[in-house]
C-alpha cells in the first residue's frame, strides 16, 4: 500500500513540474479537487509528528501545497487551523490510550 501511495505522489509530482498549480499559474478544477490534501496532510504531519510530503523528495508537490494553502481566497474558506488541529488531536487520543494499554 505504501508503494502505491508513493507512486501516486510521484504522479502528482510529475504533473506539477514547471507549474505553480496543476493547470498553470492559476488555481483550477484539479487544484480544488486535491486541495483538501494540502490542508489535511500538513495537519496530520503536525499531530503525528510525521513527514508525509518531504520537500526533498516531492519539491513540486510541496511547493504546490504551500501555494495553494497560502492563496488568500483558499485561506479565507478554510476553518481555523488551530481548531482543526485541536479536533483531530481529540479524535486521536482514544486510539493512543488503547495502544498504550496493549
Amino acid at each position: 500500500m505504501a508503494e502505491a501511495a508513493a507512486g501516486n505522489l510521484k504522479l502528482l509530482e510529475q504533473q506539477l513540474k514547471g507549474k505553480k498549480f496543476f493547470g498553470g499559474d492559476t488555481i483550477g478544477y484539479v487544484d480544488l479537487a486535491f486541495g483538501w490534501m494540502a490542508n489535511l496532510i500538513s495537519i496530520i504531519e503536525e499531530i503525528a509528528d510525521l513527514k508525509v510530503i518531504d520537500a526533498d523528495i516531492f519539491p513540486c508537490l510541496s511547493a504546490w501545497m504551500d501555494n495553494f494553502t497560502n492563496d488568500p481566497v483558499i485561506k479565507e474558506c478554510w476553518p481555523p487551523r488551530d481548531k482543526v488541529v485541536e479536533k483531530f488531536k481529540a479524535m486521536r487520543e482514544p486510539y493512543l490510550k488503547q495502544t498504550e494499554s496493549v
